[in-house]
């Protein structure tokens, strides 16, 4: 019963985040997951596969709260977030089948590369807040930026369970010069997509592991809820608060996910 109390207050804490910065929560998710899995009995040769799967049941239901929030403020826009969604999902599942639910993947040998991509992701999101003064115009995007953003995104989440808003929110933020509330509304739009994907992908999947908890392939269905449940409840919330927020604040706020991102990384390497 702990555990689950638990996992509704991460999901509580993965939402806001989610809300707020458009990214999914799975940096939160992913901290505590491995451990909670394994003391509820799943195998350490499947523990990686089982809290990739569980966190993107997070990052969905983070998504889909997050969206429905974003329409009703009338701040959500379909059609970047289908390109970039669509686009993800495929290379999320390709990423899914042909990588992570092999014998041979550890996320830990991917880390060193999210490292540095969430450090290049701080210097050009900074670099893009300190513009003081500057009225930047945002660039067209046409369907090979988003289609090729959709690539990065859907990979990302899941090689690494974070959701593809690592990559997603800071190229459309730099590399578009698109503020930050429209960039992490697209972000949630787009990682729901993925992420809904690569659940029912996981759902069908036939893990080794033989848990005394009731299972659907990698998903463990009184984790999913508990997740799903605190998400629900604090990703509107974390929505409502990015909007009085300044585009730069939220800017920080990403930028101290990535170093959060950066030291968890580290964390699984030394």
């Amino acid at each position: 019963m702990l555990y689950f109390v638990i996992l509704f207050l991460i999901g509580l804490l993965g939402g806001l985040l989610a809300g707020l910065i458009g990214i999914g929560g799975g940096i939160v998710y992913v901290l505590a997951l491995p451990y909670i899995l394994a003391h509820m009995g799943v195998p350490q040769s499947e523990v990686i596969q089982f809290t990739i799967a569980n966190s993107l049941v997070g990052t969905m239901f983070a998504g889909l709260a997050g969206n429905i929030a974003h329409i009703r403020r009338k701040e959500f826009f379909l059609k970047p977030a289908l390109i970039i969604g669509i686009v993800g999902l495929v290379f999320s599942i390709l990423s899914l089948e042909f990588v992570v639910n092999t014998e041979w993947y550890q996320r830990e040998h991917f880390n060193p590369l999210i490292i540095g991509i969430a450090l290049f992701i701080i210097y050009r999101t900074l670099k893009q807040a300190h513009k003081k003064g500057e009225v930047l115009k945002e660039k067209s995007a046409g369907f090979k930026v988003l289609g090729l953003t959709g690539v990065l995104g859907g990979a990302i989440s899941a090689l690494s369970g974070l959701g593809g808003g690592i990559v997603i929110i800071p190229i459309l933020n730099s590399g578009l010069n698109m503020m930050m509330r429209k960039a992490k509304s697209i972000s949630l739009g787009a990682i729901f997509i993925t992420s809904l994907a690569i659940t029912i992908v996981n759902l069908m999947q036939q893990p080794t592991a033989n848990l005394e908890y009731l299972t659907q392939g990698y998903i463990v269905v009184p984790v999913a809820i508990s997740l799903g449940l605190g998400v629900s409840i604090a990703s509107p919330i974390g929505v409502r608060l990015a909007g009085r927020f300044s585009n730069r604040l939220i800017s920080y706020i990403f930028v101290l996910f990535l170093f959060l991102v950066i030291i968890n990384k580290l964390s699984q390497i030394i």
